[in-house]
Parts: structure tokens; C-alpha cells; sequence
């Protein structure tokens, strides 16, 4: 035996990893060395269990996705007692954060593991087939790689008489009460089991904003309350991510704004003549037609049937209508704020601190008002973020130099 067979000898003799459904170490089968799981004795003592195994590991061979790891099982006139994994360099994620706890701040590394077993579990529940348990011991990795792989499916042995032998008291918490209290599982079960294992993997550090919006949810106890499809657990970090960015967008909007007031008052004695272009008169033609706007109960009340995409067209311009005129007399009060004489004559200290409560304030109010008027987040941020923007450059208009507000032509006679 050289150095490297020694080498190899060992660690498959020392290193053993604790799974779901037995101990994973490598061993050496015809002179190479393979990783194998030994199958708990508690489980193969289990002919339920058995079955449901030779079941799991055939329909698993047919699989060709990268989330699939496939196994070869071994058995002898006792029953079967460990599986072969397939050819590669495998371990747990449990055993790669112990050993990598920084692998989680790592980009894109909790996102992989997300939207690959997402992927794959779709795979699974468009065959009626549900994983169940997500813990960190029974996901498995390739050394090389961050993709979870999945070797089980706990759907296949909720026939057992005796689920505790499965799922021990430290796999439990991944696991949908639902499922321990055989109940019927579905699509929800995993919302809830993958939820779990999200919340595991950010338990060396701070969970982000929207990660931290959808394992609430996910893990609800109820199923109800949960995200009804991992469609909708998926979309909804997405959008908690898009509304993050939106309101990052216009808080940076503001305080470039109340940036450019302090610049344009220190550097910028001469004054532009601001324009204003008077509205086009309305039109006598009502474009509702004997239709009308119920703010009480937001809806578009009428008389006469009319097609649904018009509608929905006049709907939504009234809804803009009513957000652009309240957001637009609530920024104009808040801004007037900063035009104050005494803050534009105070230390620049004390404005940027003003200016920052202001920019929380105007958010703040964007998000409520547009909610009223029923419109989403990324329109309220894009109409709120045109009012600020007008507002603020009439504003600039009547600043002078010295940091007061412009006197009227009244006031100068």
C-alpha cells in the first residue's frame, strides 16, 4: 500500500457523517474507494421502511437532474444494510457549514441552494412525490460544487407505523407538524420544510430583509398561513427584493436632491426664471361616461357595460390621480420644511440630519398612500419619486444665496 492508499484508508475509516437514513463515510469496494451510507439498524430492522427504500432508490435511478444523487442499494440474506453512491466526492451541507461556517456569507451561495432545490421539488410535486425533510444532514454536496443534492424522498415512507424512527428528535424541526401528525402533505409541507432549512443556514449570521419576510411565513404551523405553492414562496422573495431596491432608489433620490439644494445655495448666486406651463383644460367629455370612481370602496361603479380593459385603463389613471394629488400636497409640505429659513441658515449638520428624517417621512408616506389607492410598489416609487424631483427643483427656484427664500414680487413692492 503507498502514501496516498494510506491516506485514503484512513479518512475513510475516520471520517463518518451522521444522515438521515445512516452514517455516510467512503469505503473502499473493488480496490477504489466509494462514499456509502450504512443504513441505521433501527430502520432496516423495518420492513415498511425496506420497501419503501428499494422503491425510492428505483424511481431515483431514473432521474437525470444535477439535484439528484443516485445510489446503488446492497443487501444479503439479512435484507438490505448500506447504499453505494454513484462515482464523486460527497458530504452533507450539515458537514460543510461545521467545517466552512463563511460559506453562507459567500455570494450567491444561500441563493443556489434555494432556487436549485426549488427547481428540483417542482420536479418532485409535479410526480406526486414530496421530500418532507430538508435538514442540513440530509442534504448532500459535491466537493466541487454548491448544489444541493437530495439522495431520499420522505413521501415514500410516511407508510412507516413509526415516523419517530425516521425522523428523530434532531431532524424534527425541518419536518411540517403536518407530516409527524399524519395529516395529509402536499405542496405546502416542503414551503414549510425548506423554509426551516433557510433559517438553518443563516444561524451564523444576520438573516437578510426579504429571506427573513419569507421563512416567517413559510414556516407557519398552520398550513393555510403558509405560501400555498413554492411559486409563490419563490415570487415573493423576489418581489421583497425589488420593493428593497425601489425604496433604496428614492432614498438615494432624495438626499441627492437635498444635496444639490445645499450645493446650488453655496456656489450658485444667480437665479433661473422657472417657466410653468399651464395644465391643458379639461375636456368637457367626462371619460368615464356614466361611470364614477367610489373612493369609499375603491371600486369603478357604472351603469352601462363597457370593455373590461378600458376600465381598467380609467381605473388605474383615477387611482394615479388621487395618489399624485394627496403624495404631491404632503411632499410639498414636507420639503417645505427644508426650505425653512432658520434650517438653511442653521449648520449643515443639523440639515443633513433634517433632511434624512424628511427622506423617511416622504418613503414612509409613499408606501401608505399608494397601498390606498391601490397602487403597487414599484408605481407608487416611480409617480413619488416624479413629485419629489418637481417639487424640489421649484423649490431650489426660490432659494438665494444666502440660504432664504426668494420674496414674492407683493412683498418686494
Amino acid at each position: 500500500m503507498n502514501f496516498e492508499e494510506m491516506i485514503n484508508a484512513r479518512e475513510g475509516s475516520m471520517h463518518r457523517e451522521t444522515t438521515l437514513i445512516g452514517e455516510l463515510h467512503r469505503k473502499q469496494v473493488d480496490g477504489k474507494y466509494h462514499h456509502v451510507v450504512d443504513l441505521n439498524p433501527s430502520l432496516i430492522d423495518s420492513i415498511v421502511f425496506c420497501e419503501a427504500l428499494k422503491s425510492d432508490v428505483e424511481w431515483s435511478a431514473k432521474r437525470m437532474e444535477k439535484q439528484q444523487l443516485h445510489g446503488l442499494l446492497h443487501g444479503d440474506s439479512n435484507g438490505v444494510y448500506e447504499i453505494e453512491l454513484e462515482a464523486g466526492s460527497f458530504l452533507t451541507l450539515e458537514s460543510l457549514l461545521k467545517s466552512n461556517p463563511a460559506i453562507v456569507a459567500q455570494k450567491g451561495f444561500i441563493d443556489e441552494v434555494f432556487t436549485s432545490l426549488v427547481e428540483y421539488l417542482d420536479v418532485l410535486h409535479a410526480e406526486g412525490i414530496y421530500q418532507l425533510c430538508l435538514a442540513p444532514q440530509s442534504v448532500f454536496l459535491r466537493k466541487s460544487s454548491n448544489t444541493p443534492m437530495l439522495l431520499t424522498h420522505g413521501s415514500f415512507y410516511q407508510g412507516m407505523v413509526d415516523l419517530d424512527e425516521l425522523y428523530t428528535a434532531e431532524y424534527q424541526k425541518f419536518v411540517a407538524p403536518e407530516v409527524l401528525a399524519r395529516e395529509s402533505v402536499d405542496e405546502r409541507s416542503d414551503v414549510y420544510a425548506l423554509g426551516r432549512l433557510i433559517e438553518h443556514l443563516f444561524t451564523q449570521g444576520e438573516i437578510t430583509y426579504e429571506y427573513k419576510a419569507m421563512v416567517k411565513k413559510a414556516t407557519a404551523e398552520n398550513p393555510a398561513d403558509r405560501y400555498q405553492s413554492l411559486a409563490a414562496m419563490k415570487s415573493a422573495l423576489e418581489n421583497k427584493r425589488n420593493t428593497r431596491r425601489s425604496v433604496i432608489v428614492l432614498a438615494a433620490a432624495v438626499v441627492l436632491a437635498l444635496l444639490g439644494v445645499w450645493i446650488y445655495v453655496d456656489f450658485m448666486p444667480e437665479q433661473n426664471v422657472v417657466e410653468f406651463v399651464e395644465p391643458a383644460p379639461k375636456s368637457e367629455d367626462d371619460p368615464f361616461g356614466s361611470s364614477y370612481f367610489d373612493p369609499e370602496t375603491g371600486l369603478l361603479m357604472e351603469d352601462d357595460a363597457s370593455d373590461t380593459s378600458d376600465l381598467d385603463r380609467m381605473y388605474q389613471q383615477k387611482a394615479e390621480e388621487i395618489f399624485r394629488k394627496r403624495y404631491a400636497q404632503e411632499a410639498d409640505r414636507i420639503l417645505s420644511d427644508i426650505y425653512d429659513n432658520d434650517r438653511l441658515s442653521g449648520s449643515e449638520k443639523n440639515y443633513r440630519a433634517g433632511s434624512h428624517s424628511m427622506a423617511q417621512e416622504l418613503i414612509k408616506l409613499q408606501s401608505e398612500m399608494g397601498e390606498e389607492a391601490g397602487l403597487t410598489e414599484e408605481e407608487a416609487g416611480r409617480i413619488g419619486q416624479e413629485i419629489v424631483e418637481k417639487i424640489t427643483k421649484d423649490k431650489q427656484a426660490q432659494v438665494s444665496r444666502k440660504g432664504y427664500i426668494r420674496p414674492t414680487e407683493e412683498e418686494e413692492q
